[in-house]
């Protein structure tokens, strides 16, 4: 009686481990899993940071808001070719701004020549040039003090990758302002590896748990990826050093080739409000980006376990001190090798979910 019991409750398990699947595999191909839900914003304290601190200069007088608009805005007069304002302390009038002189050579044409294209512009247009505005000036001034520091203290390649962006933004600003920056020209669009880490660890589950192992069933297996990918977006990828130029056969790209993507795409959006949308890094980034960045990932990930006070003790304990390390240690011995079917697109592992 046993025997039959447990014969005929296996298959509904199986069934159900199978639609899990099923369920993610056809969302994989969803555009809309590249990026963070809009609600990502509430919950992100740099963002809500830089958010309250641009609500708080708009609060300014007019005169101030308007300048700022004027020195990346190219002068409307016909013959002019001034592309961007440049304004004295000595000839600066925030009561009477629109009266101000440009000094640079060639234009001295009032600032009201310089912000003519966003006079009679709607209240949505308005903000998106405020947000331009102000990221640029956050770039600039976070340049400028990485400028002043000594060559040795400097990282080279983030600021290359700010350059880049504050180039687009100025760009963005002198000729069309009400567009969104076109950050696409930089380093090309994601994604940037043909199979994701979401599909790669989807596979992992799949072929070292399915059919519910002792060790860890299907369903926990799921759930241990869930938290991983989520904990994954959220992590701050480790900052390049000289060593990560370099890289041997096993790699098509060096990791500071991968770290400039993510930069744009994932971290940047979090202090640059106009740079929109914030993608998942789980998405777009795959086997290679994984093999870099794994092992400090889990270490970061178990330091954050133990000490974060935002995971309730059970939810610790039944994750990070359970499933977690059972789960990792298969994951290390399929990631080390490069013929492991987990590199595999869907479908190829096993066949389609049915």
């Amino acid at each position: 009686m046993g025997g039959v019991l447990s014969s005929t409750r296996r298959p509904s398990m199986i069934g159900r481990a199978r639609q899990d699947c099923r369920i993610l595999i056809l969302r994989h191909g969803d555009p809309k899993d590249l990026i963070f839900p809009e609600y990502w914003k509430a919950n992100d304290v740099l963002y809500q940071r830089i958010e309250s601190e641009r609500k708080m200069q708009m609060t300014n007088d007019p005169g101030s808001i308007m300048i700022t608009i004027a020195v990346y805005s190219p002068c409307e007069n016909s013959r002019c070719k001034c592309k961007a304002g440049k304004f004295t302390e000595d000839t600066l009038n925030t009561v009477g701004w629109a009266d101000s002189k440009c000094t640079r050579s060639g234009c001295n044409h009032p600032l009201s020549n310089h912000i003519r294209h966003i006079k009679y512009v709607s209240n949505t247009e308005y903000m998106a040039v405020i947000k331009l505005v102000y990221d640029i000036n956050n770039i600039k001034a976070a340049l400028e003090i990485s400028y002043a520091n000594p060559k040795l203290q400097r990282n080279i390649l983030i600021g290359s990758v700010y350059e880049s962006v504050y180039k687009v933004l100025c760009k963005t600003v002198r000729y069309d302002p009400f567009k969104a920056p076109n950050i696409d020209t930089i380093y090309g669009s994601p994604p940037f590896e043909q199979i994701n880490i979401r599909q790669i660890l989807i596979n992992f589950s799949r072929l070292y748990f399915f059919g519910d192992k002792e060790v860890l069933t299907f369903k926990q297996a799921l759930k241990v990826t869930k938290f991983l990918l989520r904990s994954f977006d959220l992590w701050m990828w480790t900052v390049p050093d000289k060593k990560s130029y370099f890289y041997s056969e096993l790699f098509s790209k060096p990791y500071s080739y991968y770290f400039c993507r993510y930069m744009v795409y994932c971290e940047i959006p979090r202090s640059n409000h106009s740079i929109s949308p914030r993608y998942k890094a789980t998405m777009i980034f795959g086997r290679e980006v994984l093999r870099y960045t794994l092992e400090s990932f889990y270490k970061d990930l178990q330091v954050w376990c133990y000490d974060s006070n935002i995971i309730c003790k059970r939810h610790r304990d039944l994750y990070c001190v359970n499933y977690v390390p059972i789960y990792m240690t298969f994951l290390k011995t399929a990631y080390e090798n490069p013929y492991s079917p987990i590199w595999n697109q869907p479908g190829l592992l096993f066949g389609q979910c049915n």
